[in-house]
């Protein structure tokens, strides 16, 4: 098969969909590297290139115009280079295939992670989520087939768009191939972090629930000997999350790392007592599998995808009490016996969401395409 990507995250972006895209990719070439791999994108970045690993070849706007205009030409125009290239199928990766597929020589999937922008609309300009209604809407309407990253997200989609069930294929996404490495390098002394912490990893927005989490680590502060540490590069909330921590005279206990990179992040998970994430929504909760494959005890939110990540030995909390919070933590530091369970459980409930897996649950909606 001749299999074409909307690329643009996946070489132009150093996180998030760019992780996912990079991800899925590399398990498909070591999986099923006879298949021809292209990537569509307005452009592309040396540096994540250079995490592909095989013989992806990649298709960039080819006239001036193009280049000018490339959202227009990502959006309609490539429909004419996906039809030279005689392309089988086109997979958009991120929420989205392009406006001009409709009655097209090739078949369409789209990869729908999460409607943040419609069940959580604040943490979006107003532009922002017109724009991502009109592609979403579109892309749930014509691809022929929707992959969902989790069941939480196959529910929105038919309760929001009208899917139906048989259309979403539900297949997780791919955690980072370094989370599944072996060595540790030094973090104590390159990242500057405490002998013992709890550790939670997100953006700094009202839904990753940090506010709450700090609630609860200030009931407890007294009685673990763990600091808190907390992880994230972006989002509107963390000068209030340091106003709070500031209020509560939690300076010395509480450290916030922000821009970590890629390579440092397993470590930081591997060095922490307990993964805690209290989030309100997500579309999958790409963090809680992170902390599994770094053998972390998982505590999260009861319910919906969290579930879904966490497996049945993670411990479930209702994101709204600090104390349900600050008990269940309490209980993990204290319990070794219980620790190693959730530890050997979790990280054998993270094998089922292996790049193989993956690869082969995904090349199997191409082959029905």
């Amino acid at each position: 098969m001749k299999i074409g990507f909307d690329a643009k995250r996946a070489l132009n972006n150093g996180s998030g969909l760019g992780n996912y895209s990079r991800n899925l990719l590399n398990a498909l070439m070591q999986n099923f590297p006879n298949e021809e791999y292209l990537l569509f994108a307005p452009k592309a970045k040396e540096e994540f290139f250079n995490q592909l690993t095989g013989q992806f070849k990649i298709a960039l706007p080819e006239t001036n115009l193009q280049k000018s205009f490339h959202p227009l030409w990502r959006s309609v125009g490539i429909k004419h280079d996906l039809q030279k290239h005689r392309i089988d199928i086109y997979h958009g990766l991120s929420n989205e295939i392009p406006f001009s597929t409709q009655h097209s020589t090739f078949s369409t999937l789209v990869t729908i992670h999460d409607l943040i922008f419609l069940k959580h609309a604040e943490q979006y300009p107003f532009v922002d989520r017109q724009v991502y209604k009109l592609k979403t809407k579109y892309a749930t309407k014509h691809a022929d087939k929707i992959i969902a990253v989790s069941n939480e997200t196959k529910n929105d989609l038919m309760e929001f768009y009208g899917v139906t069930e048989e259309k979403i294929e539900v297949i997780y996404p791919l955690v980072d191939s370094a989370f599944q490495k072996s060595e540790i390098r030094n973090w104590k002394s390159d990242l500057n972090l405490p002998k013992k912490y709890i550790l939670n990893v997100g953006s700094f927005f009202p839904r990753k629930n940090q506010r709450t989490l700090i609630e609860a680590f200030d009931l407890i502060k007294d009685k673990v000997e763990e600091d808190f540490v907390l992880v994230g590069g972006s989002g509107n909330m963390q000068r209030e999350i340091e106003r709070l921590i500031a209020e509560k005279n939690l300076q010395e206990r509480v450290k916030i790392l922000s821009n970590v990179s890629n390579e440092d992040l397993p470590t930081i998970y591997r060095g922490a007592s307990v993964f805690v994430f209290p989030s309100l929504y997500e579309g999958f909760g790409m963090p809680i599998v992170e902390a599994l494959f770094s053998k972390m005890p998982v505590i999260t939110t009861k319910g919906g995808c969290f579930e879904e990540a966490g497996g049945k030995d993670s411990l479930y909390i209702n994101p709204n009490s600090a104390e349900e919070i600050a008990n269940a933590i309490l209980k993990v530091v204290n319990d070794e016996k219980l620790k190693a369970q959730m530890i050997e459980n979790g990280f054998a409930h993270a094998q089922t969401m292996t790049g193989k897996i993956i690869a082969e649950k995904t090349m199997n909606v191409y082959k029905t395409l």
